[in-house]
């Protein structure tokens, strides 16, 4: 049996790979989406709607997981996602009708969603709150970190073999990965102080209040609200980026992916900054963090829906910034409202339906950024659809707002 502290930091490590397979796993549509368009396998509007239906059932199924992940054992839960994940990245490129693409992705998206609830509540119940946040970031980077590959890695594969590679290296990649997390992880947890007596967790979790009403006298109910906002804008441009790059200035899809590789780094470093100051007064607290990062993304979003008007080197490059700073803050906000809220309930022994409640509202948004933003684009232009992101941040900023005096009495 492992003991001590190097067990707690092999499970931190086991659910790292487990999660940059996942996201692996899960980008990878997103990331050759442009290429797929410009060889005319899928249009604009089913590649929307291929979007959409993962986060529609990422979103659902984060609501199944995190029940789930407080009844069941976790690891269980992630292996099975990992798995299922890997049959439909196997299948997706064999598959000739376009609209045949949209289910295949949406059991994508609800086995993605096996994974989240179960890591927030394996953390949770392993650690102290402030090793539970700094598990959370290594983790978190752990999906960066993958992105970062996958964007390196998916325009070799164009321009040397074809976009289908990059769907069956994620198959390969998530069955070797599930088949050493399930192994590792039932050794490391074998005899583990980590509460995983089912019937006990389904006792004391039927005499409890529901995720919505707990959510609610804790004072982080309009979290939601924001949550939806963020993910809207998270997803929205992570999944957009590299067509409006390459629609916008007249890039071709090589080189719109590459560019894209931007984002993950530029998250990476706004998450060790958002850790760093989530000691202070202010960011400690989660509601008053994600409006100054709202705030912040306000004022990138108005030069950006001026300048992606005009076609040159300086504005391409500004533009790319200001797109991957604000998706940078949005995934620093996702830190704060996804990571670092679920954690505050872990003595409730609801983390994990916390977790899920949390970030099944992050796909409801991102589920209406990704045909929400085909459609205004295609109607009105890539220009008008960034000034709509600013309407929506301000929405983001006012439900972090109104959670501040009563979630602060919470958490203190």
């Amino acid at each position: 049996m492992v003991k001590g502290k190097f067990k707690k930091a092999l499970i931190v490590l086991l659910c790292t790979v487990a999660y940059f397979a996942s996201y692996f796993s899960r980008k990878t549509f997103a990331v050759v989406m442009v290429e797929m368009l410009d060889k005319g396998v899928i249009n604009e509007s089913v590649g929307g709607l291929i979007g959409s239906a993962l986060f529609v059932f990422y979103g659902a199924g984060q609501l199944v997981s995190g029940y789930l992940g407080d009844k069941l054992k976790p690891r269980y839960l992630m292996f099975c996602g990992l798995m299922v994940s890997a049959l439909c990245n196997l299948a997706f490129p064999l598959i000739e009708n376009q609209y045949w693409l949209i289910p295949v992705w949406a059991i994508n998206g609800f086995a993605q969603a096996l994974l989240w609830p179960p890591i927030v509540r394996i953390l949770a119940e392993s650690l102290s709150h402030e090793k539970y946040v700094t598990a959370n970031l290594i983790v978190t980077c752990g999906a960066h970190v993958s992105t970062i590959l996958l964007y390196l890695y998916a325009p070799l594969c164009i321009s040397f073999m074809t976009y289908k590679a990059v769907f069956f290296t994620s198959t390969i990649f998530c069955v070797i990965v599930g088949i050493i997390f399930i192994v590792a992880m039932s050794l490391v947890l074998r005899g583990s102080e980590i509460k995983e007596r089912v019937a006990e967790v389904r006792e004391i979790c039927e005499k409890k209040e529901s995720g919505f009403k707990i959510l609610a006298h804790s004072g982080a109910l309009p979290l939601l609200f924001a949550i939806i906002a963020m993910g809207f804008m998270r997803d929205g441009i992570e999944g957009w980026l590299p067509t409006l790059y390459s629609q916008a200035f007249n890039r071709d899809s090589s080189e719109s992916i590459l560019v894209s590789v931007a984002l993950p780094i530029f998250s990476i470093i706004s998450l060790f900054v958002v850790r760093a100051i989530h000691k202070t007064k202010l960011f400690n607290n989660e509601a008053k963090g994600s409006v100054v990062l709202f705030g912040i993304s306000v004022v990138l979003c108005i030069p950006f829906s001026i300048l992606i008007g005009i076609d040159n080197t300086p504005c391409r490059i500004i533009c790319l910034l200001l797109g991957a700073i604000t998706c940078a803050c949005m995934h620093s906000c996702n830190f704060l409202l996804i990571s670092c809220v679920p954690g505050r309930f872990a003595k409730s022994g609801r983390s994990s339906t916390i977790g899920g409640i949390c970030n099944a509202c992050t796909y409801i948004g991102a589920a209406v950024s990704m045909n929400g933003i085909a459609l205004m684009s295609e109607a009105l232009g890539w220009s008008a659809t960034v000034v709509s992101w600013v309407g929506v941040l301000l929405l983001g900023a006012l439900a972090s707002f109104l959670a501040i005096k009563k979630y602060t009495k919470f958490i203190e």
